[in-house]
This record gives structure tokens, C-alpha cells and sequence, in this order.
């Protein structure tokens, strides 16, 4: 690894020479796998955009998370990296076709050497990116033009954390509002999902999955809140993921009133949701992609920290319990288990709904 940092090693910055630049190209590589993690990256693209407002924006991220960046107001474009050997001289190409003057390797709790390598090889003269050392590596101070303090703890909100290291040189933004926005494309799938469906615009969804199973709630509850909605004449969608199998089968057999969405990529789940009267779902992914859409969310929270991780936006109420029971598995499952059905329910029936005159 010193090495190859040394042989990749780029000419040194200062913060204010940094801010000083004038680059036409920038490019920000963000490839995680995690979409909630890229949504709270979102103020940091706003930052970059705001601190050079004349440059043209590229972000590389990863398949998952393209439809979350797709048609965000501060990037000129989106560049896919799937990891795939065989497309690999492809998207070699296009990252140097850019012809990056500056390249911006952000971090969260992790440190992505991938990130690092594909910023260091895009050509770009200036690379800036997150110490590596908290995190393990030795790498990033022998490589990068200036080094961006970073941490894998999490001690503030995510949105907060992960502007952090881009706030320590000098690109800042005020606005820390997250950003998801479906394209025409997204919206007319959703259209088309919502009249195949059978339902009109102002139902009510939820997911039932998670990535991680101490952060879901048990998928039998999910459906219990799903029957009482329709019995209240609601029209009920669940929406789901690839992982999500288990939690669906809790939905079987039908219930009148509750629809299953066929299986959509997220920027038609976005779409869907702008056309929600309000959302159920756990600490996830798509908790941050409707609380970017200001969707009137009820977020149940398990093991996770509601302060550091429910999404800036007034509409997402988060639900936690205020205790923990036995659970063999461990102790971060057990948490959610003690939030009842009734308690749910109230909180879920309780939100505001959306404004339809707002979108």
C-alpha cells in the first residue's frame, strides 16, 4: 500500500490554495453500497456545488444507489461502477474522459480504498480525500493533496458526520436538507405501477424490510398495521426490496385493500412515495429517501440512535422503545420486538398526511 501511494502520491494543497481553485471538471467518488449513507451525503454535493458554483459536477457511485443521484441539481453526471471485470475498461474510459481538475474522495463511518484508487487514477491534477488512518490504513496521507480529518464514529447526526470532513477544508454549505429527486422517466413507471395496481394517489405505504435484522420490526406487525389501514379504508402498498422475500411473505394470504408493488428500482420507489399520502418503515434506506422527499414518515427505530440517524426533515417521526427485552440473539436485537402493534398504529395514524396541493 505505500508503494502504490507513493507511485500515485499527487502534488500538495493547502485548505485555502484548495478553496482558491478554479477547476472546471470535479469529480466526487462516493461507490458505497449503502443508499441511506449516499442520501445524507447529499448537503456535501450541495457544499461542493456552492464552494465552485462555475464547475461542472461527477459523481461515481455504485448500481444500487444510481437512482438516488440521478437528477440531483448538483451533478452534471453520474458515472455507474459495478465492480464487474468485464465493464471495467468501459468505466475506465469515461472516468478519464472527464478530465477531472479535481477529485474528492468524501467518507463516513468507513474508508473505501476502491473510492481512493478510482479518484487517483482518474488524471485528475488535485485529489483530496478522508484520513485513512483512523480507519486501519496508512495510505491516505502519502497519496492525496490534502487530507480531510475523519472518523468512524459516529458522534453527531449522519448528515452532520458526513459534511464533517469537507467542512474541516473549507467546503461548506448552510443548507443540510438531503436531496432524492425522480427524474420523468421514474415518474411515468410510477404512474403506470400506481393504474396497474388499482390505486389513486394519497395511500398509504410501507416497507417492511431492512438490511440489517436487528433493525427490522417484526414483518408479521407490518402486516397487522396494513389490515388496519385498509379496514379504515385506506389503500395500503408495500413496497420491498431485493432482500425483503422473508418480510413479504408475512403478507400472504392478500388482504383487500393491501397491494404488493412488483419489484421497481429505486428511483421509481421515490416516485411512488412523492405520490404517498404518508410511509411506515424501519431505520433504512428508503427512511432516508422519503425524508429527502419530505414524505410524512413514521421510522421505527431499534438499536440506531434516532438523533444520529433519523433524516433532517421534519416530516420523518421517529419511533423508539424505551426499552430493550431478552433476546437470545444478542444485545442489539430486542429493541424493536418491545414496540407494540397499538403503539404503531397510533403513532403511524397520528402523522399530519401529506399536503397534495405541495406534490
Amino acid at each position: 500500500m505505500r508503494a502504490l501511494a507513493r507511485r500515485l502520491r499527487r502534488e500538495p494543497l493547502t485548505a485555502t490554495q484548495l478553496i482558491a481553485l478554479r477547476p472546471d471538471r470535479i469529480l466526487v467518488v462516493r461507490q458505497h453500497n449503502q443508499m441511506g449513507d449516499l442520501v445524507c451525503a447529499t448537503p456535501g454535493l450541495r457544499a461542493i456545488a456552492e464552494t465552485w458554483p462555475a464547475a461542472r459536477v461527477m459523481l461515481v457511485t455504485s448500481p444500487v444507489n444510481a437512482g438516488v443521484a440521478h437528477n440531483n441539481p448538483h451533478l452534471a453526471r453520474v458515472l455507474v461502477f459495478d465492480k464487474s471485470l468485464r465493464r471495467l475498461p468501459v468505466f475506465a474510459r469515461a472516468l478519464r474522459a472527464w478530465r477531472a481538475d479535481l477529485a474528492i474522495v468524501p467518507s463516513s463511518v468507513s474508508f473505501s480504498l476502491t473510492s481512493a484508487l478510482i479518484g487517483l487514477c482518474s488524471g485528475a491534477r488535485h485529489v483530496i480525500g478522508a484520513d485513512s488512518r483512523p480507519f486501519g490504513w496508512d495510505f491516505s496521507a502519502r497519496c492525496f493533496s490534502l487530507v480531510m480529518p475523519a472518523s468512524p464514529r459516529l458522534d453527531r447526526s449522519a448528515v452532520e458526520h458526513s459534511l464533517a470532513p469537507l467542512r474541516a477544508v473549507g467546503i461548506d454549505t448552510h443548507d443540510l436538507s438531503t436531496v432524492v429527486v425522480p427524474g420523468a422517466a421514474q415518474r411515468a413507471d410510477a404512474a403506470a405501477a400506481v393504474a396497474a395496481l388499482g390505486l389513486t394517489d394519497g395511500f398509504w405505504a410501507l416497507h417492511p424490510g431492512a438490511g440489517k435484522r436487528q433493525n427490522a420490526w417484526p414483518a408479521g406487525r407490518f402486516a397487522a398495521l396494513a389490515r388496519r389501514a385498509a379496514a379504515a379504508g385506506h389503500q395500503v402498498l408495500v413496497l420491498h426490496g431485493p432482500a425483503d422475500g422473508a418480510a413479504l411473505a408475512a403478507f400472504a394470504p392478500p388482504v383487500p385493500g393491501v397491494r404488493v408493488a412488483p419489484p421497481i428500482p429505486v428511483g421509481t420507489l421515490a416516485a411512488l412515495l412523492e405520490r404517498a399520502d404518508r410511509l411506515l418503515c424501519n431505520d433504512t434506506g428508503v427512511m432516508h429517501v422519503a425524508g429527502a422527499l419530505g414524505v410524512p414518515t413514521l421510522a421505527l427505530f431499534g438499536p440506531t440512535d434516532p438523533a444520529l440517524w433519523k433524516p433532517p426533515s421534519p416530516a420523518v417521526r421517529a419511533l423508539r422503545a424505551a426499552r430493550r427485552l431478552d433476546d437470545a440473539r444478542g444485545p442489539e436485537f430486542g429493541w424493536l420486538e418491545a414496540i407494540t402493534e397499538d403503539e404503531a398504529w397510533r403513532a403511524w395514524a397520528a402523522l399530519p398526511g401529506r399536503d397534495r396541493k405541495e406534490g
